[in-house]
């Protein structure tokens, strides 16, 4: 018997090419840029720390930045898979354009989830907007963090569902419980949620929710007292009316004046204002947007605009969620015509207020990258070496001893007289200078204004 989707699918076959196109395209656009980003030295030090994270994987994720290993922060143990590529090429890039090769994922697979309900005219518009969403094109387009990998691995999970492939649903769920904690948080959630509607199968969202509560439960319980700390980015929910996760939870019960005066600001609306405007607040009318509000949730209430300052990486925790709320609720009203004005509004927020800053990012903040590259290269191979942010994440994935912004337990010091940071200019540089004079560091190469310094090792007396 003919399948009553038959016509659907054979149109959908027909049209295929159209959406690897657009996909092959921004992916080009996207992986010019951050050829142009490594090229203009202007990723940030999270490039770095994440070069260094995933070159140690079977040791430990050490890095030069977090004063040991990167499970301290976040349970990333997923990172491991991306290993081979950068054993292979020990370049920033590589991260850079895996992160970008998952951002555009997600139009295929909107595509796919998609295509069975309202047909390609309608699949293929849900999927350009997907892939011109500018909260994920900032993700994508951003310093690398595990994160980033989390969008094309939520949806991945949906299609397969959808379609009952359970082994590669398996694979997106296991490999996206090794992400992050608050990745966990999430997918809990969604496994329970989705288990009581029987979405597909209840066994296997269940079952998510049981590797979910598992995986935080390893790492809370047993990985972070391993390591004799505390959870490091707990501080991002420290409040005068409440101290941690738990007690942020029943404030607004317990202390509802307080609660309200802190977390109804105009910084979260227009944050909730850059999430939904460009997809027309499609979400708002499908019950899926609900799994949303854990990730919302997770950002929104931080104790800092650093997390809910749109064009940062936390925004990949609700993203997928959003873009599938959009694609079902486009698909049950047929709406065509309204997700054409989602269009026109992405491209409104893309030249208006585009959380991609490029005019920051495209512009070198420092005027001698020559003068640069030659201090580095005074500093003999495996020795540790302190610099600047930028200049941090253009070595650290050959230098694993590499870290950025002190003068203090490391073999060489490269610093620019002239560099354009108040914070290095009042701090940074006065304590160098301190040390010179002191005859800590000594000066053994000089390029113009930037100088490379060796730590002076005192013999020692009988």
């Amino acid at each position: 018997m003919r399948s009553r989707n038959a016509p659907l699918q054979a149109a959908a076959a027909r049209r295929l090419p159209a959406i690897w196109l657009w996909t092959a395209a921004v992916f080009l656009l996207l992986a010019s840029l951050d050829a142009l980003r490594i090229a203009l030295w202007t990723y940030g030090s999270d490039t770095g720390t994440f070069d260094q994270v995933v070159l140690d994987a079977f040791g430990g994720m050490r890095n030069g930045i977090e004063h040991g290993t990167h499970y301290r922060y976040h349970w990333s143990p997923s990172l491991a898979l991306l290993w081979p590529f950068m054993a292979l090429t020990h370049a920033a890039l590589t991260l850079q354009l895996i992160q970008s090769a998952a951002t555009v994922a997600v139009a295929p697979l909107l595509y796919a989830l998609t295509t069975p309900r309202a047909g390609e005219r309608l699949a293929l518009r849900i999927a350009v907007i997907g892939l011109l969403y500018p909260p994920l094109l900032a993700v994508g387009w951003g310093e690398f963090h595990e994160i980033g990998l989390f969008p094309a691995l939520a949806l991945g999970a949906l299609v397969a569902a959808d379609r009952r492939r359970w082994l590669p649903f398996a694979a997106c769920i296991v490999v996206a419980c090794g992400i992050r904690e608050d990745v966990c948080v999430e997918l809990a959630v969604a496994g329970i949620a989705l288990g009581i509607g029987n979405w597909r199968s209840r066994r296997a969202w269940f079952a998510t929710a049981a590797l979910a509560i598992t995986s935080l439960t390893l790492y809370y319980a047993l990985i972070i007292p391993h390591f004799g700390s505390s959870w490091i980015p707990g501080h991002f929910y420290e409040f005068s009316f409440a101290h941690g996760v738990p007690a942020l939870l029943a404030a607004p019960f317990v202390h509802p004046a307080a609660f309200a005066q802190t977390f109804l600001t105009r910084g979260r609306l227009t944050y909730l204002l850059e999430a939904f405007g460009p997809l027309a607040f499609l979400p708002l009318f499908s019950r899926w947007v609900l799994l949303a509000l854990p990730g919302l949730a997770i950002v929104l209430l931080a104790n800092t605009d650093l997390v809910y300052h749109m064009g940062n990486h936390y925004a990949a925790l609700w993203i997928p969620w959003l873009l599938a709320a959009t694609a079902f609720a486009a698909a049950e009203r047929n709406a065509l015509r309204w997700c054409t004005v989602a269009l026109a509004l992405t491209a409104l927020f893309l030249a208006f207020l585009n959380p991609m800053h490029p005019a920051h990012f495209l512009r070198p903040n420092y005027h001698d990258f020559s003068a640069a590259r030659r201090a580095l290269a005074c500093v003999p191979a495996g020795a540790s070496v302190a610099t600047h942010d930028e200049w941090f994440s253009a070595i650290a994935a050959r230098r694993p001893q590499a870290t950025l912004g002190t003068i203090a337990g490391v073999d060489y010091l490269v610093y620019a007289d002239d560099f354009p940071n108040p914070e290095f200019q009042h701090s940074v540089r006065p304590a160098l200078r301190a040390e010179v004079a002191a005859g800590t560091y000594r000066e053994v190469c000089r390029f113009g204004a930037v100088a490379t310094y060796e730590l002076v090792r005192k013999k020692a007396t009988r």
